[in-house]
């Protein structure tokens, strides 16, 4: 029995859904993000710092009461933020997203590729951070920089 065209259009937005990723809204992170498609929102720890985990390596992390500049070393932002340097910095350049002006990285240690991108804001900043293998690295992490013009600040 072959389908027919309306059960194929009825299957057709299940399947758009499957692949979509959905919209964060974060109070504790006081941030909106829609990650790149096929990307699910797994947890979120309170904090502070607030950080928002998604699967594949890719997270945000809002670390309040620090005011830091464009020029703040990376090995201090890890430090502020709690966390462990990825590796050593292959790459760092400054830009600029909808969201503002960021400090972007990369670090890599044995085979493990890390993207960093740093926003600074008065009362706090934004680490996002994500990690893959140097063989998935490419196309995945030019998904998660497409995505983050998707990323608007709530405060």
């Amino acid at each position: 029995m072959r389908p027919t065209t309306r059960s194929v259009l009825a299957v057709f937005p299940v399947l758009l859904a499957l692949g979509c990723s959905r919209p964060l809204t974060s109070e504790a992170l006081a941030l909106q993000y829609e990650p790149p498609s096929g990307v699910r929102f797994t947890s979120e720890e309170a904090g502070p710092p607030a950080v928002a985990h998604f699967e594949g390596g890719l997270e945000l992390r809002s670390v309040p009461g620090t005011a830091l500049t464009l020029e703040t070393p990376a090995e201090e932002v890890f430090r502020l933020a709690g966390v462990p340097l990825p590796g050593k910095a292959v790459q760092q350049a400054r830009g600029t997203l909808p969201a503002g002006a960021v400090a972007r990285y990369e670090f890599l240690k044995g085979n493990v590729r890390t993207l960093v991108y740093v926003l600074p804001r008065p009362d706090r900043f934004v680490l996002i951070t994500f990690s893959a293998s140097e063989q998935d690295y490419g196309p995945r992490s030019s998904r998660v920089e497409r995505s983050l013009s998707t990323l608007k600040l709530l405060r």
